[in-house]
Parts: structure tokens; sequence; C-alpha cells
């Protein structure tokens, strides 16, 4: 048996497709997790829709009108673990934004919440004023609510607690396990 002499050209070329493998490996990685991602289908759960390993965890979500697209998050809802990274992307929402979930152990809603965006490095920055009734949220992920204009007298940023319309601010929201606070536009 007579050995075949490797060439001195592939080492290099070797060399370079093992570097290729490492540096593409974090999107490898991302591109196999989105695949596996699963969801909680239940339309009772204030969890619809959102990953299954997040069942009984805080999550927050914002959603952004059509027409005023958040330029990271504008295709699906993009989920982000409360470390940071990202889960996936539900394109079966009816609609644009980011959850950010698997929280657990907060009981005032404000720390909650400034933490979790906070989670996004930046991407859902917040501004508020703090009030006589307690902070007035106007501004998140850059999109400022009191600046919209439209066929509409005015518009906020209304907040819903475990799918329902909170009957107190964000500043009075008491926390339990498992809520879900979502963001979204709503106007007047």
């Amino acid at each position: 048996m007579s050995k075949i002499p490797m060439s001195n050209e592939l080492k290099p070329i070797s060399v370079i497709a093992v570097i290729a493998l490492i540096l593409l490996a974090p999107s490898i990685r991302d591109a196999l997790r989105e695949e596996a991602a699963t969801y909680v289908s239940d339309s009772e759960s204030s969890h619809d829709g959102l990953p299954e390993s997040w069942n009984n965890s805080q999550v927050m979500c914002v959603m952004f009108p059509s027409d005023t697209p958040h330029p990271k998050f504008n295709s699906g809802v993009t989920m982000i673990e409360s470390d940071g990274s990202t889960y996936g992307a539900n394109s079966e929402f009816n609609g644009t934004g980011v959850c950010v979930g698997g929280f657990t152990g907060f009981t005032e809603g404000m720390t909650f919440f400034l933490n979790s965006t906070n989670a996004t490095n930046g991407d859902l920055d917040v501004s508020y004023d703090v009030t006589e009734w307690g902070p007035y949220v106007h501004t998140i992920g850059g999109l400022n609510a009191n600046e919209l204009t439209g066929n509409f007298s005015g518009a906020y940023w209304e907040l819903l607690h475990n799918g329902e319309i909170s009957m107190v601010g964000i500043g009075d929201l008491i926390m339990s396990e498992g809520d879900v606070l979502l963001w979204r536009i709503a106007t007047w």
C-alpha cells in the first residue's frame, strides 16, 4: 500500500477551514437554536406565543406599531433571555416587537421593567417622567408616544398585565411569579 503524500498546499487550506468553522460557530448555534425554539400554544395563557422555557417566569414585551417599527425588532417578535442572549423570533405574533423573559423574584413593576429593558443592551432605552401619580413612561426603544401623529388626538404607552389593561401604573404594580407585562401604543 502506498501512502499519498499530503501536499503542503492542503495544510494552509485546512487551517483556514478550521478557523472559518470556529468563527461561524456562534451563527450556526443561533440558527439551530432558533429552529429548535418551541412556544407556548395556549390562547388562555398570558404566556401564549412565548418560549415554553419561560412558562411560570416573569416576562416583559414591547409591541411596536406597524407604521413606526423598531429598527432592530421589526420581523416578528424577538425573544431575548434575561441574560441578554437571543432565544429566537416568533413570527406568529400579530405585529413586531420584543419580549424579554426568564426572570424570577421581582415584586416591584418599575424595577422589573427597567431590569428587563436593560437586558436588551440598550435597544429598549426607556424615558419617563415622575409625576404626582408615579412614573409616566413616554419613550420605549426610541419611540416617544407623545410625538406620534395621525388620525387621533393623542397617544401613550399602554400597560397590560397578564393580558388585561393594568388598573395601576408601572410604579404601583405588584409583580408575582409568572406575570407577563406588555407595552403597546394606544390612542385616543
